[in-house]
């Protein structure tokens, strides 16, 4: 059985989401172009990405180009895991 393709704003919640548990906190923020260039987008890609995730309420935007998880975001996030 095949899965479903996961969006360009699945993958980057599940990118971030693994970047900041590494560092010790599904809570920290982490570089948004770093989350963009692992998930294959360019610097405009990932701001797109961003605002849009931030606007549906999944990220918050953090200092400069980071950004980190809400807790709908994480939630978000454990589910696609199940």
């Amino acid at each position: 059985m095949s899965q479903k393709k996961k969006s360009k704003e699945e993958l980057f919640l599940k990118k971030l989401y693994e970047l900041a548990k590494q560092s010790g906190d599904v809570e920290n923020d982490v570089d948004r172009y770093a989350v963009g260039k692992l998930v294959g987008e360019h610097e405009k890609g990932a701001d797109n990405t961003v605002q849009m995730l931030v606007k549906n309420g999944f990220l918050k935007r953090g200092e400069g180009s980071n950004v980190y998880l809400t807790e709908r975001g994480i939630h978000f996030v454990k589910e696609l895991e199940m």
